[in-house]
């Protein structure tokens, strides 16, 4: 009987001892979990722990909305005649999901036989916002002055409002349809203020990470004359010469007809201009 009473005290004790040992072990932390405040890793292979880790988190600066440019080089302009000289231009950007806001500046100069032949300048501002419940249209605003020492009507004076189409809206390909109504005044030969109609488009084509075309183009009717119109076309190809520096080259043709020019003026110019243009 008393064997049996000793058997018993001293199972009931081993048992006793072995679920002090485990509670124990179980409220004992690991070195893992005081170092990261996380539960001990079993495996150092497990990638999906350790990237959970805070030490594994590295933070991305946010990318600014802004962009800027600034480019010179060459020009070569048809107007009654071919004459070759000198380009500067310059934009800045400001681009977000919603909007677009953009202003740019050209400045073409030809001198040749001791005579100016072309002294052209042209300041122009654009913004577009999407509308919230129509993710493919938005409406826009812009507006354009320039300067043409050369030509009658000296300096013309363009605005616009309207509303736009993306048809294509993808990373390589963005193509805006637009339209809308404003008005034009030049300084000399008619010098009212002339309502408008606009109908033009916008593209913007990435054909690869060094190659870039956008272009623009616009036809802008007399409402009051609606045979009477002028026409803007600019064409631009980028070429990443160094992506390190932002440094590339453009090749820019900007047109513009007008159908009822000033007694002196040209019809159609053409400006083609080459150089080298700086990001940042």
């Amino acid at each position: 009987m008393k064997t049996a009473n000793l058997l018993l005290i001293t199972s009931a004790c081993a048992v006793l001892a072995m679920l002090i040992a485990g509670q124990a072990a179980a409220e004992t932390p690991s070195i893992s979990s005081l170092i990261f405040e996380a539960p001990s890793v079993v495996g150092l292979g497990d990638e999906d722990d350790a990237a959970d880790t805070p030490l594994a988190t590295e933070a991305t600066p946010p990318t600014s909305p802004w962009t800027s440019s600034i480019g010179a080089g060459l020009s070569y302009s048809q107007t009654d005649d071919i004459t070759v000289g000198a380009n500067l231009n310059g934009s800045f950007a400001r681009n977000d999901e919603n909007s677009k806001w953009e202003t740019s500046l050209k400045y073409i100069y030809n001198f040749d036989d001791h005579e100016v032949k072309d002294n052209f300048g042209v300041i122009q501002t654009n913004y577009e916002r999407l509308l919230g419940d129509h993710p493919n249209w938005l409406w826009l605003a812009q507006a354009s002055f320039q300067y043409h020492e050369t030509e009658a009507y000296k300096t013309r004076t363009k605005a616009f409002g309207g509303l736009g189409y993306l048809v294509s809206r993808t990373d390589s390909l963005k193509l805006l349809l637009k339209g809308g109504l404003g008005v034009s005044k030049d300084r000399n030969g008619n010098s009212d203020v002339i309502p408008r109609t606009l109908f033009g488009y916008s593209a913007d084509w990435r054909i690869n990470d060094l190659v870039r075309l956008t272009s623009d183009a616009s036809i802008e009717n007399d409402i009051g004359a609606y045979s009477e119109y002028l026409v803007v076309l600019e064409v631009k190809l980028t070429i990443t010469v160094s992506k390190l520096n932002n440094l590339g080259l453009d090749l820019t043709l900007r047109d513009e007809y007008d159908s009822t020019p000033s007694p002196g003026d040209s019809w159609n110019q053409v400006w083609l201009t080459m150089g080298l243009n700086d990001s940042f």
